[in-house]
């Protein structure tokens, strides 16, 4: 342990050796002691060190140093920075500490191309894929989000050539993953060092500092003791928040026994920090053993039961007060300091830099941030524009710091690393649906993501489902300008359905003069087989991430057969045609939408051909539109669907409308109604009955209902047929769980016909 020691001072040495004077000289010419506070790490528990901070501000006692590991650094660097024990726990209770653990950005941020292929392969792994190599990142989040979190709690600043420029001096421990020791961090950007301390193993990547890979000090330095000493303190007041074993009844999964053995490596460096204390100084224990490291609602318990943990010590700590008239000059002093920074906000921009580490073109990453010289910007503003470029979810993690030229201007440094375990990444598909009566769907597939094909950012995804419906797939996306607002996208696919096709009740004709179509046709069905093969080749505009424009060509082959009797009912078609295509889409969530928009508008004009007959000409438009609105646990989302078909015959066309389904017309069958035309609304109300927050994911529990009035009919005139349309409505419960969604639910028409629903996966 001595020689331990002694190397760490070795290797902290030339970052303390400008420590603080031995003596404190007050304005009134007396000394007092060099007063250090000593923050250990704890998660959550962390605020219990602000309660410290402001009992010792109540009792005049000044800090001249402080150091920190994990949590213990961020508080006490916040009080570095000038800031009192009020302002740090008004911007801890601020934060939402959870949103640090959730890099991915929200649905509504990103491409609709991305949005497609999110919806439906919804396992969301993101595993990197190299030839017959498998990959995974190294921390369950990178720390996009964590970063934001510490940069506009800090000020966004610039970096410090040492950190004992701060009004009060400061030091930040983190653990050298590669070489297992210590490191102290006295200087740079002091989110940096924050960042480093706090990346827990597992949870966050190995944070690059100055050439080495840093993780949290928990293990080797999780209360710096003999760091602060080594600072120049005379005194040390050490805040120790470790967590309590667990008893031999608690421990029943190797999840308690692995933490019981960390906790068990944390404890023994604070202990054996807290055996370098001197009668003179105080160690103070907050009762915070029992509260979880990573459940952020009882940061303000935390903070409580620090400040009566300092107060129960009051008798030792009142010793090191000094007079309200030396207090108040120690209080502006550090405010003059704290006036000194420079914020980001600030600052004008001379010029901007890149740190490219990916294979984008660099102009592709500066068209999409944006930033423009001579400009000032507000933190929001950077921090808005940095997130666009990472709402393409193809980086490992975006960040920026300032450069001081020394000439009054400033320049903006903008690292942009991509994934380590990219340039490939795979994602999955589970869907399973029954309606416990006439049909049963499910599905598993996968979703492969090529996207290091060119510098503009062109990607070849490939996508392979089997089950009951099977499809193969392949797209290739192209922009050809640097903001990537322009497009080629060629797309081929392959797919086989199994449905059901509906036979009309002889009794009932399914179409009468009118075309209009009978619920009654649900209840007898054969067994179908519906193949197709289409190519797509169109042009797109993507004014923003969430709209896109497409004109393109399409053609499909398809045939449709019985099953298991391809002899009967063998029909082959072809289309071929135009379209052009419309989407705006701002939704949080498809399946449990609680704001934003959508729209969905395409019109095709195709020459249609049955069994080698002579071809039609038909002409097609559908709208879907949604919208969704919420108040606290409350939602209400809005559907209208619309879709008519003219062509020059009367018949059902080859892509006929369907309806049917859970939230498409509940209480019959997935598409069991079919028609050349189709009119849809529905209202569905959503209440949040469980938040069931985890902290690296969320799965809130609803109960909802909707009301539902739709239907389809044959005829050639696009007007609502009111005898096709019907009234329906449905109660369900759901979970948006890590898995997708899982939905169990009841519907019920007019007239009757109902079904229960279980759902498993996106839908579509």
């Amino acid at each position: 342990m001595k020689i331990m020691r002694l190397l760490f001072g070795i290797v902290t040495f030339p970052l303390v050796c400008w420590s603080v004077n031995a003596q404190q000289v007050m304005p009134d010419g007396s000394t007092r002691p060099t007063i250090a506070v000593v923050l250990a790490g704890g998660g959550a528990k962390g605020a219990a060190h602000i309660g410290v901070l402001q009992a010792l501000e109540e009792m005049h006692i000044p800090v001249d140093i402080v150091t920190g590991t994990s949590m213990g650094s961020y508080v006490g660097g916040l009080y570095a920075l000038g800031m009192s024990a009020e302002e740090i726990e008004e911007t801890v209770q601020n934060i939402d500490w959870n949103s640090g653990y959730h890099d991915r950005v929200g649905r509504s941020e990103r491409r609709v191309r991305d949005k497609e292929y999110d919806d439906r392969y919804q396992l969301h792994t993101d595993l990197g894929l190299r030839w017959l190599e498998v990959k995974m990142p190294k921390g369950v989040v990178q720390g996009q989000n964590m970063l934001q979190i510490l940069r506009q709690s800090t000020g966004n600043l610039p970096p410090f050539d040492s950190f004992d420029e701060l009004p009060v001096h400061y030091r930040a421990v983190a653990t050298d993953i590669v070489n297992l020791k210590p490191v102290v961090m006295g200087d740079g950007e002091i989110v940096d060092a924050m960042m480093a301390s706090m990346s827990v193993p597992g949870a966050l990547p190995p944070y690059q500092y100055k050439g080495m890979l840093l993780v949290d000090g928990g293990v080797t330095d999780n209360m710096p003791v003999e760091l602060a000493r080594s600072m120049g303190a005379d005194v040390i007041i050490a805040v120790d928040i470790s967590t309590d074993y667990q008893t031999e009844d608690q421990l029943k999964t190797f999840l308690n026994v692995g933490n019981q053995l960390s906790n068990y490596l944390v404890r023994r460096s604070t202990q054996a920090q807290s055996d370098l204390l001197t009668p003179n100084d105080v160690l103070l224990h907050p009762a915070v053993g029992k509260m979880s490291t990573t459940d952020f609602s009882q940061m303000p318990e935390a903070y409580d039961k620090g400040y009566q943990a300092a107060v129960e010590q009051k008798p030792q700590l009142q010793k090191y007060s000094i007079s309200s008239d030396n207090y108040k000059s120690y209080q502006l002093d550090k405010v003059a300091k704290r006036k000194q920074f420079k914020r980001g906000s600030e600052l004008e921009i001379k010029q901007v830099h890149v740190e490219n580490n990916s294979h984008y073109h660099e102009n592709v990453l500066l068209s999409r941030l944006g930033i423009e010289p001579g400009k000032q910007y507000t933190s929001e503003e950077i921090e808005l524009k940095i997130r666009d470029l990472y709402a393409l979810d193809r980086f490992e993690r975006v960040s920026y710091s300032y450069k001081d030229n020394k000439d009054g201007t400033t320049d903006l440094n903008i690292q942009v690393n991509e994934k380590e375990w990219g340039p490939n990444y795979v994602d999955f598909r589970f869907f399973m649906e029954d309606n416990f009566k006439s049909s049963s769907k499910y599905s598993i597939g996968l979703t492969s993501n090529f996207t290091d094909i060119g510098s503009l950012g062109a990607e070849l995804r490939s996508n392979v489902e089997i089950g009951t419906d099977k499809l193969f797939g392949l797209e290739l996306y192209v922009p050809f300008t640097y903001n990537q607002n322009y497009f080629i996208s060629a797309v081929s696919t392959y797919s086989d359905e199994k449905s059901n096709f509906f036979i009309p009740d002889a009794n009932n004709p399914t179409q009468d003069s009118e075309g209009s179509t009978q619920l009654t046709d649900t209840e007898n069905s054969l067994p179908i087989d519906y193949k197709k093969w289409i190519g797509d080749l169109s042009i797109g505009y993507q004014p923003t991430l969430w709209q896109e424009v497409r004109l393109g060509i399409r053609y499909t082959n398809g045939n449709t057969s019985l099953t298991g009797l391809p002899s009967f009912g063998n029909s082959d078609y072809t289309r071929q045609g135009a379209y052009v295509r419309y989407r705006l889409d701002t939704l949080d969530d498809f399946s449990f939408p609680s704001k934003g928009y959508y729209a969905d508008i395409e019109y095709l004009y195709s020459s249609d051909k049955y069994d080698g007959e002579s071809s039609e000409i038909a002409s097609e438009i559908s709208t879907n539109f949604m919208i969704a609105k919420s108040y606290q646990k409350h939602s209400l989302v809005g559907r209208f669907e619309y879709s008519v078909v003219d062509t020059e015959s009367e018949g059902v066309p080859i892509d006929p409308m369907e309806l049917g389904g859970f939230l498409h017309l509940s209480g019959i069958p997935r598409d069991s109604l079919l028609g050349r035309n189709k009119a849809y609304t529905s209202l569905v109300y959503r209440y949040k009955w469980f938040e069931n927050d985890f902290g690296l994911f969320q799965s809130p529990v609803y109960l909802g209902a909707s009301l539902e009035y739709g239907g389809v009919w044959t005829n050639s005139d696009s007007n609502w047929n009111s005898d096709s349309m019907y009234v329906a409505g449905s109660a369900f419960t759901g979970v948006d769980s890590p898995i997708g969604p899982i939905i169990l639910a009841y519907g019920q028409t007019e007239q009757g016909f109902n079904s229960a629903y279980l759902i498993i996966g996106s839908t579509f």
